[in-house]
């Protein structure tokens, strides 16, 4: 009995020591989970030249679109263009039937031999005639001599004369209809007049097409422009050749040079129209643009001025506010401060932060004031 009263009070001092070590080891752990560093990545604030800009809601347009039409009557016999299918300059898309177009070269070949046989006889009879003239002329102050042959002769030389010049007007004709027929030849393949995707089909194989008819349509996605309605409020900062910030797609942000401004406005809007020519890298142009593609411009709405700005990703929103944390000897302060508009990645600071403070860029949305930080290199 004592000894189970020793083994019962032997266990229980061992439980009280062993829940007793779990307690300071949980309490260790919470306290070093308290004094560890949130990691972030930081940068100064300064003064740089910015210009105030406003977005404009644009979109992408195609410099090279439209429908590809025929240039000769004829039944489909075959179509080599699928929707969605890309093709370059110069390839064919449709080919027409060419039975009838190769008969017609055919008689334009043999008319244009059968001009230039009339052609050598009306230049041989012009020969014989010149020959004859020179002898007539020769007989002259000889008893032989006839003044009206002569009279004959020289009229005869003119009408042969006229001929041939007929004939050689004939010649040409004939080589004219002969080209004309090759290039209806020719035009019955029907080619791409520039490379780009085929986002339209018309016809299907077997369809008699007259001249003018269409094939299909296509459309450049490789030659774009960026164009966008402005508020003709808004234009005195739109000059030719000036640089803008476009953004599209996901996190695409590229440049834009101001190309033309459209002398036409729309009097419901109150509106011009401006083109941009996109200054596109090989990422961005990697055949992922579309044309009709929604583009944001940040256009200028005032001229530069030297100002303070922070990084978008520095600032959180609360409510209708807007705060940063500031880094104060290796801890995170809270700084609400006032934002203007958006100038390009970043925005202007109306109030708040001054040049040479340093703020939270990345790993700030789980700060707490107070809390020590650790910064990160980029």
């Amino acid at each position: 009995m004592q000894n189970a009263k020793r083994w019962g009070a032997a266990v229980y001092v061992l439980v009280l020591a062993i829940a007793g070590a779990g307690l300071v080891e949980a309490a260790d752990k919470k306290e070093k989970k308290k004094g560890k560093r949130a990691r972030i990545f930081v940068e100064e604030i300064v003064k740089t030249n910015v210009t105030e800009t406003m977005p404009i809601i644009g979109r992408f347009v195609a410099l090279e679109h439209g429908v590809v039409s025929a240039r000769v009557r004829g039944a489909v016999t075959e179509i080599r263009a699928d929707v969605g299918k890309r093709v370059k300059k110069g390839d064919t898309l449709a080919q027409l039937d060419v039975s009838r177009l190769e008969v017609a070269k055919l008689l334009r070949i043999a008319r244009l031999k059968e001009s230039i046989g009339a052609l050598r006889g009306a230049r041989a009879q012009l020969s014989l005639t010149q020959e004859e003239l020179r002898r007539a002329k020769g007989l002259k102050g000889s008893a032989a001599f006839s003044k009206a042959r002569l009279i004959d002769k020289q009229n005869e030389f003119a009408k042969f004369k006229s001929e041939v010049s007929e004939k050689e007007a004939g010649v040409a004709s004939a080589k004219a209809n002969l080209r004309m027929a090759e290039i209806d030849l020719a035009y019955a393949a029907i080619r791409a007049p520039y490379s780009g995707v085929i986002s339209e089909r018309h016809v299907s194989l077997g369809n008699f097409v007259d001249v003018g008819d269409r094939i299909v349509t296509m459309v450049n996605d490789l030659s774009l422009e960026v164009e966008a309605d402005i508020p003709e409020s808004r234009l005195a900062g739109i000059m030719p050749g000036r640089k803008v910030q476009i953004r599209f797609g996901k996190n695409q942000i590229q440049q834009a040079s101001i190309r033309a401004v459209v002398p036409a406005e729309d009097g419901r809007t109150r509106t011009r129209t401006v083109r941009f020519i996109p200054h596109l890298n090989e990422v961005a142009n990697n055949r992922t643009l579309a044309a009709n593609q929604t583009v944001t411009v940040d256009i200028p709405i005032a001229q530069a001025k030297e100002m303070v700005t922070v990084h978008k990703d520095a600032v959180i929103v609360s409510g209708q506010s807007y705060f940063v944390f500031v880094i104060e000897n290796q801890k995170a302060w809270r700084r609400d401060i006032k934002i203007g508009a958006a100038s390009g990645e970043r925005f202007i600071v109306l109030s708040g932060l001054k040049p040479g403070e340093i703020v939270a860029t990345h790993g700030n949305e789980k700060l707490k004031p107070g809390k020590k930080v650790k910064i990160r290199e980029r």
